[in-house]
């Protein structure tokens, strides 16, 4: 191998098998080389080692599309480098889940207190083989497009957020397909599940990891299609949450009675009914005018017995100065807290869906060239390691001026 490319593969000198390198000062991970030591050093070969390297370097330093020949042509490294880039991604067997859960231990020391926010990512691709692709809908346009789908975890404080885990959607035509299974290699106990479902998927992963173990979770509408089994695993669970429901969610209110004396009344409509021609509203901490409204809430239910049904929740709406009547509307388990901290912590969703715009147009997280299911997971997981890297290099350079 040439000299540059012998210079970009250089590994640091391993300290153990568990990606560890008993880094301790987060700006120590400003170098390239010991950060990703800390994050892909428990992958158990040395040439594994130095391809996540080379692939994180190629993310951070090629301008515009990110495929393996030109990151490879970017770095200075023979023509043969951009096919063992390929392989790397989507043949090389090496676990995503540890690497992730050390971005999530970096990103939560970085962000001590922050709250784990989701993302809807579609990655439009061409043809018929990219593993999950089907017809999606997206409402903006009204269109249906080709694509895959992903689900992003996010460690998000009120500056910035950063992607920590991801799941693909596969729906019954790729999971009921032996053949398809077998060529996009999907695990056997990979089955067709809900967005909500796989967020809690990757919620009980950061449990396993022992971060942000307490952290709420703020869920956006994009994928919010059935709140009331959300929040009711996330009631048994004992995670609080602040969900993001569409004006036409049925609930019962809980209405209190006239004076004293008077019991509280129960009226079942919907988000948008219940706080139609609201009263009592309070300026939100936006400070641009935008007006808050707030009621207490059951999900409403045929099983009134249910515990989602029992359990009383607070519906926070938010009312734009232009507007008479709500735009907006969350339900949250935080119901002992001022509705404006809870209408903040809802509007953290608004910088994750800035950070996707960002990984798409600046980290090449739409540009995963390969068909199987492992491939997608390395290269999301790679995207999300050079994005969680450039947070790190930034904040250090703050710091020194």
């Amino acid at each position: 191998m040439s000299t540059p490319a012998t210079a970009v593969l250089a590994t640091p000198t391993r300290t153990g098998r568990t990606g560890r390198t008993g880094l301790t000062d987060l700006t120590d991970l400003t170098d390239l080389a010991a950060y990703s030591e800390r994050v892909f050093g428990h992958l158990p070969r040395c040439d594994q080692r130095r391809w996540a390297t080379v692939y994180l370097r190629g993310l951070l330093s090629t301008p515009g599309r990110k495929s393996g020949r030109r990151m490879a042509r970017v770095l200075g490294l023979p023509s043969s480098a951009s096919q063992s880039l390929q392989q790397f991604i989507t043949s090389s067997p090496w676990d995503w889940e540890a690497p992730r859960g050390e971005l999530s231990r970096i990103a939560a020391g970085l962000m001590p207190g922050a709250v784990w926010t989701t993302a809807t990512v579609l990655l439009r691709r061409g043809g018929t083989q990219s593993v999950g692709l089907h017809q999606r809908l997206v409402p903006e346009s009204g269109r249906h497009i080709n694509c895959q789908v992903g689900i992003g975890l996010f460690l998000t404080d009120g500056r910035r957020s950063i992607p920590v885990h991801w799941q693909l959607v596969l729906n019954d035509a790729w999971c009921d397909d032996p053949e398809r299974r077998r060529r996009a290699k999907i695990p056997h106990e990979v089955t067709p599940r809900p967005a909500w479902a796989l967020t809690l998927d990757m919620l009980h992963q950061s449990v396993a990891d022992q971060v942000a173990v307490s952290a709420p979770l703020v869920y956006s509408l994009d994928h919010s299609r059935d709140p009331s089994r959300l929040a009711a695993h996330l009631n048994q669970t004992g995670r609080d949450f602040v969900i993001e429901v569409p004006p036409h969610q049925p609930f019962t209110a809980i209405l209190p009675g006239a004076d004293a004396h008077e019991p509280a009344r129960m009226r079942t409509s919907t988000a948008a009914g219940l706080l139609e021609g609201c009263v009592r509203t309070a300026p939100s901490l936006r400070g641009d005018g935008t007006r808050l409204c707030t009621v207490a809430v059951r999900f409403h239910s045929p099983r009134a017995s249910s515990p989602a049904a029992r359990r009383t929740l607070r519906l926070v709406a938010e009312i734009p100065a232009a507007r008479r009547q709500p735009s907006r509307f969350w339900v949250t388990s935080l119901r002992d807290t001022r509705p404006q901290v809870s209408h903040a912590l809802a509007l953290r969703s608004e910088l994750t869906h800035a950070t996707v715009q960002r990984l798409q147009n600046d980290l090449g997280l739409l540009d995963f060239e390969g068909r199987s299911f492992p491939g997608w997971h390395h290269h999301m997981t790679l995207a999300s390691a050079a994005y969680l890297y450039r947070c790190l290099a930034s904040g250090e350079q703050q710091r020194r001026r």
